[in-house]
């Protein structure tokens, strides 16, 4: 029973620390979009902030489209959308400074990271 509870301390340690991990890179992708939000003559600064919100987006559709990862379907499906979502978002700010669209991705960003943060529930 011991090896047991010490196996669940221990993945759920892993857990929480990859959630820690993924909420910081969210974090700071819109750190950096907000930073080339203000300043938008800095076309360097915008590439490097979408060059950033692109990597972290990749992970999460390589996450949900890995037959091990153990996300729920539906949550799956949902990132999913959000990520072509924000695919979109993404290839027309590199094009085009707007924004109005930043600040989207500012915020969906920021709410990725705050939920990533919550306290998984209790099984």
């Amino acid at each position: 029973m011991k090896a047991a509870s010490q196996a669940y301390e221990i993945t759920s340690r892993t857990t929480a620390q990859g959630r820690v991990a993924e909420a910081l890179a969210f974090s700071k992708a819109a750190r950096l979009l907000d930073e080339a939000l203000q300043a938008p003559e800095n076309r360097h600064l915008l590439r490097e902030a979408l060059r950033q919100n692109r990597l972290v987006w990749t992970a999460v559709q390589a996450e949900i489209t890995d037959e091990a990862s153990k996300l729920p379907r539906r949550l799956k499906a949902g990132l999913m959308s959000l990520s072509l979502y924000v695919d979109r978002l993404l290839a027309d700010a590199a094009g085009n400074f707007e924004p109005d669209r930043l600040k989207v991705l500012i915020a969906i960003d920021r709410d990725m990271a705050a939920g990533l943060m919550e306290t998984p529930p209790l099984n």
